[in-house]
């Protein structure tokens, strides 16, 4: 799939997925939560079942529009108090934030991968890159760290809606 950006570039980039894993997302929560104390709730599952439906980074208010546009009954308080939990859970990652500040989700479940983000049209590139892994772990161990999880975010002007503007 396809898509021309403002500038004329192509984002041809595949989303990085394991989609097979998703499937377990119910057993990791469920696990989660027992361990926590808390209990499941089939507003949560709903919540959980929208957010991984998505192919794409979402934030939270275009999340609150989809669960509501199909439960009409939960409300936006409970969607923000689901994605912490599916975030602590293991199920959501928030990955990042856009060129305006805003918080991003997506599955937990997609293969390790960095991200671009274009500060000219707000476009998501994903990435991986070997290089980048091996010198982030050879820093952490450098001082003496074990590594939990990290995200790497590049914000960066386009060449191309650089170029465009020139003209």
């Amino acid at each position: 799939m396809s898509k021309t950006l403002p500038c004329g570039r192509k984002n041809t980039m595949n989303p990085i997925t394991a989609p097979s894993e998703k499937k377990d997302w119910k057993t990791m929560l469920n696990h989660f939560l027992k361990q926590k104390g808390l209990r499941a709730t089939r507003q949560r599952d709903q919540i959980a079942n929208v957010a991984l439906s998505r192919n794409s980074h979402f934030d939270i208010q275009t999340l609150i529009k989809e669960v509501r546009a199909r439960h009409k009954e939960i409300s936006p308080a409970t969607v923000y108090r689901s994605v912490k939990t599916l975030c602590e859970a293991g199920i959501l990652n928030e990955t990042l934030q856009t060129h305006n500040g805003i918080a991003l989700y997506e599955a937990s479940f997609e293969e390790h991968h960095d991200h671009l983000v274009c500060m000219d049209c707000g476009e998501i590139f994903e990435f991986h890159d070997a290089g980048v892994e091996k010198a982030q772990n050879k820093a952490v161990q450098a001082l003496g760290f074990e590594e939990v999880r990290h995200r790497h975010v590049v914000y960066a002007h386009c060449d191309l809606y650089q170029k465009r503007d020139r003209r």
